[in-house]
This record gives C-alpha cells, structure tokens and sequence, in this order.
C-alpha cells in the first residue's frame, strides 16, 4: 500500500491526533509476550540495513516502510517479505503512519535533517524512537527531542550501537583500573577514500520523489543528485559532514570510557583540500576539544585512505603507561611494541535487543537520548568552529557558546512550514 498526505490534511488530522493522545491511549507498553510493530523510515541505505537486523529478531515485526523516493518502496518491501513471510505496508509520507494503533515504534534512519522531527513527532504520538546518529542536525534540536521524549515518557535509543558492545564494558573497567596511567589526550580518526561526486547541474525531478517532504524543514532548492541520497551529508543543510556522521562513533566511545561531559573550548580547521566537486563540508578536517585535564582530537581525510595502527576508523586513548585502541570491533593495548588484542563487533545486534527489551520494561536504553545528544553537540560544536574558523569558548551547563553571537546563531536553524516542531519545544 503506498500513500501520500497533503500539507493541509496533515496539520488539520494529524497534527490534532498527536496533541489529543494520552500515554493511556497510546499502543505500548502491551505484556512482555506481544509482538512490538515497527516502521523504518529512510530506506535508502541504513534503514535497508537496519531492516535485514529486525527482521529476524523473536517478537518483532516491521509493520511499515517510509521513504520519500517512493521508487525505493516496492524492492525494499519484497527483501523484508523474503526474511520474514510478512511484507510490510509502504508509504511515502512517514507522517501517516503516526496516528496507526499498530505501529509500536519508529525507526529513524533518515538523512540527518529530519531526525529531531521524526523523533518530536513520534514522541508526541507515543511511539517509541530509535534514531540513528548524530542525534540532530543542530543543537537546540536535541535539547527539544529530550524534552519531547521526557514529557511523553518514551524509550529513544540513539545508533551509537557500541554502548552495547561487550567489548567497551570490558574496555571501561580496564580504563578505570589505571592500568594505562594518566589519559592526557584522546583521538579519532577516519581515513577514507571517498568517491569524487563531481559537479551537477540542477536537473528535473525525478518521478515517484517527493522532494518537498524529502526536503522537510530545510531550505527550498531545486532538485539535485549532489544533494540527494547520501551525498547530502556534505551538504550543511541537510547533513553535518564526517564529523557528524563517522565521528559521532568514536567520540561516543571516548565520552563513555573517561564519562565525560562536554568541554569548555573548540577549534577546528581543514577545508575542501583534496576535491573540487559539491561538496561543502570538508574532505580534510582537524578538530580540537578542550577539557580541564584533557585533550580530545577529531582527524579526518576523505581520499588516498590510510590507518593509524592499522586502522582506518579508530579511537585512541594515550595514558602515561600505555595506549588503548580501538576500531570499534574490539579493543587492544600498546606499550611499547607490545600488543595486547581483545576481540568483538560492534554491538548492533544486542543495541537492537536492548531497545526491544526496554520497550518492554521501560527503562533506559544503553544508548540513551541524553547521551547520544551530548556526543552530538561535539560534533556541532567542532562543525561550527570549523565554519567561522575561530577559536570558541563554550559553557557546558548552559550549552551555549560564551560571548559569540554568530556562533551561537548556528546553534538552530530556521524551519521551513509546516516541517515546524510543536511550538512549545521552541
């Protein structure tokens, strides 16, 4: 079943559905044996991939896929049938699905710049969210999906999938033993060798898409394919470059390691060094983060790959008696030429579970809304500084930058109507 809603029909119906429902009349919680029904939103990469992970978990189902490329709808359907014996319903406007009794929870794989709106409006409507990194596309919007998530009593879980990795447990204890000594500095890096997207015109729009909502509540442009499915990512309107996107993992892996909350200084530099082609965001990006006792550095290059200790993503934690790495699938420790290795992946499968469970139990998510949010904002931040290229002071407790108004300017974004969050989060 494919649908489509008018502009007019969501904010009369829908908009009113979600501000009349009551945690009492929403669909979960149910018993601890009934089945959760799920819709994935965002099909053309991760939520394709996330889909084939659901599909077989015990007492899940996905009831529903949403996509504004409606061409993406009828194959993705036809996988998920081909895992499951069920096909799931398609729509191309994700905003019908939120009045359905039978859709227990979202799943948010869309581009970064309707995360916070999906999550606000999924909470509002009493589903249960789990949203894929980096939590927003700006500051403020995370700070209105807790406040969202808080008010309507929802489980969100954040993609930040090694919070639920055996391996980083492991890792924690290891740390807090003070086995590698003093930590002085922390990095992140990924080398890549990302493809040359090249320079395109403007072109007509293609049938079966509705870029209007694909566009939601970022500026009105012309079609674009270096603006369109993935390529969006280094476009500031819609993405928030590697950083936000790669980034987000490994500086979630050091925030939980050292439990780190958010630093008083950032800087950043890089530039569009290895490209000429459409990109906005940088192909070479260096970021500094500044705490009290500590350092913590972002390093990206997007072309000609490469590795530090043999790795193209890692996190690297420097103590006075010794190193600890990780690729995210596991972990080691160098002293010296010494290397110690412990083995594991990812955690998206338990992180997946984990979600499931909480849902049925209601309590926090390993990967939380709160969490996932403060490991966004560094994110923001270094994007920011990267943008004015200035050296920012930044005030934790009131997570605004100290005595910069442009800098504080690109803590939001103006939202194109009706792609508006509830006025009341604002």
């Amino acid at each position: 079943m494919t649908t489509d809603v008018s502009r007019r029909h969501f904010i009369q119906n829908t908009g009113a559905t979600i501000g009349a429902l009551t945690l009492s009349q929403v669909a979960w919680p149910k018993s601890a044996n009934d089945t959760i029904r799920v819709a994935i939103l965002g099909m053309n990469g991760r939520g394709q991939y996330l889909g084939k992970q659901i599909g077989p978990l015990d007492g899940v189902e996905i009831a529903a896929l949403a996509d504004p490329d409606s061409r993406l709808l009828a194959g993705r359907a036809s996988e998920i049938e081909a895992t499951t014996g069920k096909q799931p319903d398609t729509v191309q406007d994700f905003r019908t699905l939120l009045d359905r009794k039978d859709v227990d929870a979202l799943i948010v794989a869309t581009p970064d710049h309707w995360h916070a709106l999906a999550t606000i409006w999924g909470c509002e409507a009493g589903k249960d969210v789990y949203v894929e990194k980096p939590v927003s596309h700006n500051l403020l919007e995370g700070k209105m999906m807790i406040e969202a998530a808080n008010r309507n009593k929802r489980v969100v879980q954040v993609g930040t999938q090694r919070r639920s990795a055996a391996f980083l447990k492991d890792a924690k204890q290891y740390v807090a033993s003070g086995k590698l000594g003093k930590i002085g500095m922390a990095r992140v890096w990924y080398m890549s060798n990302r493809p040359d997207i090249g320079k395109k015109k403007d072109s007509p729009l293609p049938e079966g898409v509705d870029y209007d909502l694909w566009l939601g509540p970022s500026a009105k442009t012309p079609f674009n394919e270096n603006r369109f499915h993935y390529r969006w990512h280094w476009n500031w309107e819609q993405g928030t470059g590697e950083l936000g996107n790669n980034g987000i993992h490994g500086l979630d892996m050091v925030r939980a390691l050292l439990d780190l909350d958010l630093p008083d200084r950032v800087t950043s530099g890089g530039g569009l060094r290895m490209y000429d082609d459409d990109r906005i965001a940088p192909d070479i990006q260096l970021t500094s983060w500044e705490y009290p006792n500590l350092t913590l550095a972002w390093e990206h290059r997007q072309r000609g790959g490469g590795t530090l200790y043999g790795k193209s993503f890692g996190v690297a934690l420097y103590g006075t008696e010794g190193t600890w790495v990780s690729d995210g699938n596991g972990w080691e420790i160098h002293v010296g030429k010494e290397v110690e290795t412990h083995k594991d992946n990812n955690g998206l499968n338990a992180h997946l579970a984990n979600f499931f469970d909480c849902m049925r139990t209601r309590e926090t998510p390993n990967g939380s809304l709160e969490e996932g949010h403060r490991s966004t904002v560094l994110c923001h931040m270094g994007n920011i500084a990267y943008r004015l290229r200035e050296n920012l002071e930044f005030d934790p407790s009131t997570q605004r930058f100290v005595g910069n108004d442009a800098a504080n300017e690109l803590l939001g974004r103006d939202y194109r109507a009706p792609y508006t969050p509830p006025e009341d989060l604002v």
